[in-house]
């Protein structure tokens, strides 16, 4: 079936924890489908476990009192002063769900949007001097300390982990765990089917006792017996074990390519297993399979024939689900099935911990593109692998990471962005694996030379980006807009490197491509121009700070204090006017050039000639003409493995400089 836009799942839209672990004080705001990325030991199962404190019906009473340790690190002596650890989950998405509005009705904060909110708290109990004379937990609904969520609250809002080193094998066998036994059970098969199938699997299995070699061993076990016990009146007698009605179903099993579990891979059996906990935890207000009798008692009601458009007939008589179903019928069998059909179950959230574990990189990307575009459900994840962020909805992001002593947490479920730019970063994020999301800090570069050469440059100033984790993101534009607003959002160091494009007023015309002269009085910076526009359209800079008449070096000199670096002309150009004094390194490009072009003895003459009489953009061009064969993109790649510290542009060295002192 397709997915049920109409039917929203309850989902945790906010979080606030307060003293807890790594936690400090974080407020984040998040979305149905959330994934939490951030390095090593920065908190994530801690963010989980929080949620847990609440919502995991697993834990007892016993699990929910904290320890000193529990507290954020950075108080001292945290019980004896009376500190408070306080965790609030606000829930939205819940208005159809008519089980949740009826039991959870109290804990209701507001009703546009209808959103809940239920609060841990671990607290002291102080004696009349105002000393701690113990701590106690409590949990309550909505703003009334008074009005407790209890375990029968939990039947209808809870939460499910999967752990990060999880055993597949011992949980499916379990029945208790099993998501396949959760599923078995939803089908509530009626009880007299499974006692006619328990009493002919007895009878097949009585039939082995008529083998002969079976008869043999009984007469041999009794004459033995006998000579031990001969005045005893009983005899011994093989027999089949009896088969329950409720082992019929127990004694199913889940097979891979005909083989049990145990003898399939990791990977595989961690994809049955998360398939499984998905089906198991789906609103199943739509059955996908009704028995005939009841189909046909439910008709009785159905006066829009709802049910004879939704359902077919099996060989049985029984009818299941239609696989696609029109337009807007799904809405309507939704309200018809919750008022004639409810059923008595509640919400579960899955959250999955380094969910990539033992799968392939296509495979990752395969199964929770799936789960993010294709299901219902909602899900926390967290994860290391870029392959699952590259296809993470863009408003799905929750960023963990170190403060100076606490977490703090960024979430992008608020990003606001234009249909355009939402697909042109989107794409942008898919083809590149995400690695935006894993930078301790990002370049934004807005081509393919910065991209080779900015790293490098980075290692020659001794400041190497990998040792810092800092990622340079080559965007192919100058449209910084929505990668800066994404950044921005999840709490992201960045830093913008782009080119001046210096153009001068000819005829009341722009001209690009010159070289700028003292004489000329009419000039600017198109890259200036767009860094303005950007900044003044995020509000990174406001108009009343720019003074009038304000000129091009003391607005340059502002943008990069804010992180946006601008060079003069193109990244290119600025690198050949930079070491046009350096002998050693002007032969660096020469020789460079000589080697990747593809045409002759003139062409490397005319390059050295144009470098030498300081034609830049005449060696530019050459670069990028078809004839050389060689392409800006070959040129840097190559030249990154030679360059020196004087072919670096100022701008691309302060940006460098910059974004080391953020992160």
């Amino acid at each position: 079936m397709k997915e049920m836009i109409y039917v929203q799942t309850p989902y945790i839209s906010r979080v606030k924890i307060l003293n807890y672990r790594n936690f400090k004080s974080i407020d984040v705001c998040m979305s149905d489908k959330q994934v939490l990325i951030g390095e090593n030991n920065v908190g994530k199962t801690n963010f989980l476990r929080a949620i847990q404190l609440i919502l995991d019906p697993n834990l007892n009473d016993n699990d929910r009192y904290l320890e000193e340790s529990d507290f954020y690190n950075g108080l001292k002596k945290p019980m004896e002063s009376g500190e408070i650890i306080e965790i609030i989950l606000e829930v939205q998405g819940y208005g159809h769900n008519k089980n949740i509005l009826c039991q959870l009705s109290d804990a209701t904060l507001k009703i546009t949007p209808e959103t809940l909110r239920i609060t841990y708290q671990f607290f002291p109990k102080l004696r009349e001097d105002g000393s701690v004379e113990s701590y106690n937990f409590r949990i309550f609904k909505g703003e009334n300390e008074n009005n407790p969520f209890t375990h029968t609250d939990r039947k209808y809002l809870n939460i499910k982990v999967i752990k990060a080193l999880r055993d597949v094998e011992a949980d499916l066998k379990n029945s208790k765990k099993s998501p396949l036994n959760v599923l078995l059970k939803a089908y509530d098969i009626e009880k007299s089917k499974l006692e006619v199938i328990a009493q002919s699997i007895k009878q097949q299995n009585d039939q082995v006792l008529s083998l002969g070699e079976l008869k043999d061993l009984d007469n041999r076990m009794n004459l033995r017996f006998k000579d031990f016990v001969d005045i005893s009146p009983d005899s011994i007698e093989l027999g089949t074990n009896e088969v329950s009605v409720n082992r019929v179903l127990s004694s199913l099993k889940v097979l891979l390519g005909g083989r049990a579990i145990t003898d399939s891979s990791l990977g595989l059996t961690n994809i049955l297993y998360i398939t499984l906990m998905l089906l198991s935890i789906e609103d199943r207000t739509i059955p996908s399979f009704i028995s005939k009798s009841i189909f046909t008692e439910l008709q009785k009601t159905d006066k829009e024939s709802i049910l004879n458009d939704s359902y077919e007939a099996d060989a049985e008589g029984n009818m299941t689900l239609i696989s696609d179903l029109m337009e807007g019928l799904e809405a309507k069998l939704y309200e018809f099935m919750d008022l004639n059909n409810p059923i008595d179950e509640g919400i579960t959230i899955l959250a999955i911990e380094e969910p990539e574990a033992h799968l392939h990189p296509a495979i990752q990307r395969t199964i929770y593109r799936d789960v993010f575009e294709n299901s219902n459900t909602s899900v926390l994840m967290t994860t290391h692998s870029t392959h699952i962020a590259s296809i993470t909805p863009l408003q799905s992001i929750l960023h963990l990471y170190k403060g100076e002593q606490e977490t703090k947490a960024c979430s992008s479920a608020n990003l606001s962005l234009e249909a355009e730019d939402y697909s042109d970063l989107a794409r942008y994020i898919d083809a590149n694996r995400g690695e935006i999301y894993f930078g301790r800090g990002v370049l934004l570069v807005e081509g393919i030379t910065e991209e080779y050469l900015v790293p490098k440059f980075a290692d020659l100033m001794e400041k190497p980006l990998d040792y810092k984790g800092i990622i340079v993101c080559n965007i192919n534009s100058t449209n910084f807009s929505p990668y800066v607003k994404l950044l921005s959002a999840l709490g992201i160091p960045y830093a913008v490197i782009t080119d001046g494009d210096y153009y001068e007023f000819i005829d009341e015309e722009r001209k690009y491509h010159r070289l700028k002269s003292p004489e000329i009085e009419e000039f600017g910076y198109l890259g200036l121009e767009i860094i303005e526009k950007i900044m003044l359209e995020l509000r990174i800079i406001e108009e009343s700070e720019a003074p009038e008449n304000e000129s091009h070096w003391d607005k340059d000199i502002r943008f990069r204090s804010k992180g946006f670096f601008v060079g003069e002309y193109t990244s290119e150009v600025d690198l050949m006017i930079n070491c046009s004094d350096d002998t050693e390194s002007n032969d660096i490009l020469i020789s460079l050039f000589e080697d990747l072009t593809n045409g002759g003895e003139k062409q490397k003459t005319n390059f050295r000639d144009n470098l030498n009489k300081e034609d830049f953009w005449a060696c530019l061009r050459q670069i990028e003409s078809s004839h050389s064969g060689i392409g800006k993109g070959r040129f840097s790649q190559r030249l990154a493995q030679k360059c020196t510290l004087a072919h670096m542009p100022g701008h691309i060295e302060e940006a460098i400089d910059y974004i080391y002192k953020e992160v």
